[in-house]
């Protein structure tokens, strides 16, 4: 029972963190493509509202991957 529920916890977990890194780098991309030269104007600027949001996202649920990729392996 607990082997199921982490397993679907993996899934979940694997769809979200694809959906994040689809999203994180959409505009960057998209100006890329257009211009031909990558975009190092903002580069040191510090992640606001939605980016940093995502960015916390995407750290969290990569630690929450990992956990359980052990934890199921243990068993």
């Amino acid at each position: 029972m607990f082997e199921t529920i982490l397993k679907v916890a993996m899934v979940i977990i694997s769809v979200a963190l694809i959906i994040l890194c689809l999203q994180s780098g959409k505009s960057d991309d998209i100006v890329n493509a257009l211009t031909g030269q990558s975009s190092s104007l903002f580069a040191e600027q510090k992640e606001r509202g939605v980016d940093l949001v995502m960015s916390r996202m995407t750290m969290i649920l990569s630690i929450a991957f990992f956990v359980i990729a052990i934890l199921l392996r243990m068993n």
